[in-house]
């Protein structure tokens, strides 16, 4: 697990001291999507909702980009952020907590959040929901990813935030709950979406055609993941290595529909380890 977390690192780590630049996208009058440039192999999500009297923010990234994000929130409204939604404790999602917090906004977490090294404030356990405007904002608790991970609902502006429990381009690392966590979370998220549905992942595509998901990311990616650990599992339970599993070639037929398979299959024998770890290894008597 290890190896698998210094690889999460690096998909997350992008420059701390040069100016954070940012591609914005407006749903409506008051739903915002920021996605954050990286100077990495990846880019990152967060949201902000825009209400009657104070913001909310969804997710408040690194401390480092806190300003730039700040005022770049600023051209499109001069509200205060009245509260920040974590969608878990992965360190871009919750880190500039405490800048946020300092200027007056109310941080909302899981309360399994306590038991990592995020600020918190405002915990819940099942689910919350907050009205800001013309939308209802609700964060409901998934098992998919970390044990503190959230999703965040804007149901009159249909728009699912889904942290990283989901990736429209890759695989999404499972976390201690397995694929049948993140396959609980992928369901209820397709329970909530229509066609029109702008799914917003946490970490996402360097290329803009993929910073966002939909519906039918949803489906066809809940059917590569079970084909996906299915087949790891086969092959685990016969034997074959970590290494042997990510070059056999069923493995890559299954996940080379996804776009970022060409760039990332470098890093497919960390997706197989992370499988085997929490999926299969301590199932093995």
């Amino acid at each position: 697990m290890k190896r698998f977390a210094i690889y999460l690192v690096f998909f997350c780590t992008f420059q701390m001291f040069a100016q954070v630049k940012y591609d914005v996208k407006k749903v409506n009058d008051h739903v915002y999507i920021f996605t954050e440039l990286w100077d990495s192999n990846a880019n990152g999500n967060c949201g902000v909702v825009i209400g009657d009297k104070e913001v909310v923010l969804i997710n408040s990234m690194m401390m480092g980009s806190a300003p730039d994000l700040e005022r770049e929130i600023q051209k499109i409204t001069d509200l205060p952020i009245g509260f920040v939604i974590n969608s878990d404790s992965d360190t871009y999602n919750h880190h500039a907590n405490t800048y946020f917090a300092d200027k007056g906004a109310t941080i909302i977490s899981h309360e399994n959040i306590k038991y990592s090294e995020a600020y918190h404030q405002l915990l819940f356990k099942d689910e919350i929901s907050i009205s800001i405007g013309d939308d209802e904002v609700t964060a409901y608790h998934t098992p998919s990813h970390t044990l503190d991970h959230i999703d965040v609902y804007l149901e009159n502006s249909n728009v699912l935030f889904m942290g990283d429990g989901f990736q429209p381009h890759w695989l999404t690392y499972t976390g201690p709950n397995g694929i049948e966590g993140v396959l609980s979370g992928i369901d209820r998220a397709i329970a909530l979406s229509d066609d029109e549905t702008i799914i917003v992942p946490g970490n996402t595509s360097k290329d803009p055609g993929f910073y966002f998901g939909n519906k039918d990311h949803l489906l066809r990616n809940r059917e590569i993941y079970v084909k996906f650990h299915m087949r790891v599992g086969e092959l685990f339970k016969k034997g074959f290595t970590i290494e042997e599993i990510a070059l056999d070639k069923v493995v890559n037929e299954i996940v080379e529909k996804l776009e970022a398979y060409p760039k990332f299959k470098p890093y497919l024998k960390y997706v197989v380890e992370e499988s085997v770890e929490v999926n299969f290894k301590s199932k093995i008597k």
